[in-house]
Order: structure tokens, then sequence, then C-alpha cells
């Protein structure tokens, strides 16, 4: 994955300098999706699943270049950090043969730097609207912390990567400004923490967004 988007980075570059750019921001609200499952002291007895969803709105700036067949080449930035999950489940531990202890884990999910590279075939209606499809690759830090009840809390930085895929409409506006709306969808690879007692929590996370993008050429 980290190939391939060093790969594309650069063909945006490039593309960049041979052609104008397209420069602008955009707002979106999405929801995200997360299936989550522990594997509770690895003891083979006690396991939990459990899916959640959670809203948020966010804002991103992005670049993009219109090569001559309509293809578009770009890259997007969130600057801000988000939290994608936080989730809370009730547990009783078993210490030794005679105490138990029971509490909450709580798990968190921090997402930040997230960068997604695309292309965006498109195509011109005769109303003068286009209409594309995207496909890119995601990258993101991610920052899970864990609080078990029968371990320590741990925190733990990884790589979120993903795959977009997505449609939309875009129209031209004023001088040299364009519009889109664009509805898609985010497939990240899973992540995991485990914890100091072998406890394993996972989180496939996924998420539909809904972007509105005002952009202008220069």
């Amino acid at each position: 994955m980290k190939k391939i988007f060093l790969t594309f980075a650069f063909l945006i570059g490039f593309v960049s300098n041979a052609y104008s750019a397209t420069m602008g921001f955009t707002v979106s609200m999405a929801n995200i999706d997360s299936d989550l499952s522990d594997d509770i002291d690895s003891n083979g007895t006690t396991d939990t699943t459990k899916s959640v969803s959670n809203e948020i709105a966010f804002g991103s700036i992005f670049i993009e270049n219109e090569l001559p067949n309509g293809l578009i080449v770009g890259f997007d930035f969130i600057p801000f950090e988000a939290e994608f999950e936080s989730r809370s489940t009730t547990q009783v531990s078993l210490k030794d043969s005679s105490t138990t202890t029971s509490g909450t884990n709580k798990g968190t999910a921090d997402v930040s730097k997230h960068m997604t590279l695309y292309v965006q075939p498109t195509k011109e209606l005769d109303n003068g609207n286009k209409v594309f499809g995207t496909l890119g690759i995601v990258r993101a830090d991610v920052e899970s912390l864990v609080q078990s009840v029968s371990s320590t809390d741990k925190t733990v930085e990884q790589n979120l990567d993903g795959i977009k895929y997505g449609v939309g409409v875009k129209r031209d506006i004023g001088d040299s400004g364009i519009f889109k709306l664009e509805l898609s969808r985010t497939d990240y690879d899973d992540i995991s923490v485990t914890t100091s007692n072998n406890t394993k929590v996972t989180a496939d996370i996924d998420t539909t967004v809904l972007g509105l993008s005002i952009g202008r050429s220069f």
C-alpha cells in the first residue's frame, strides 16, 4: 500500500506541473459503521461482538487536475483529528479462583493526517453538468486507546489504510469555479489492539460520506 501511495503521489505531482490545477475545500457528513470483536483474556470462554454507528462532520482540502481525456487525478487531505470510534462494554473478570472484578472496558480510535489519492473518470452531459466515478487509496494515522478492567490501559499508534469508491455530479460555476456533490464509501483495513493480558480488540471500520465541494482552477 505504501509503494502504491507514493507512486500515485508522484503521478499527481507530475500532472500538476503539466496542467492547470484546481484547488478547493469539501464539507462532508460521514456515517461510520464499525464491527467490533473482543477476545477477552484469551481464555476461549468469553467473546463479545458489537456493531456501532457514529456520525461526524468534517472539512478537507483538495487539489486535482483534469487530463485531456477527462480523467481527473487528485489529492484530498483532512487537516483535523476525528474520533472514528468509541465504545464500551461491561465485563466480569475472574482474577483468581475466588475473586471476580467487574467493570467497563472502553476503546477509542482517533484518526489524523487522513489522506486520499484518487482518480475520477468524468463524462460531460448535454445540460452542462458532468458525472464522475471515484476510485482512491486512503492512508491515515490512528491512535487506539483500550481501557480494560482485567489489564492495564494501552495506547497503540498504527497506520490505517483503505479503498475509496464513489459517484458524483460536477458543474462549472462562475469564472473558473467548480461545484461537486459526491457520495462515497471507504472500506478500511481492520485495526486491532492487544492489551497486557492478551485481550485482543479488533475493529472493522467503513464510512459512507456525502461531500459538497467548491473549488477554483488556476
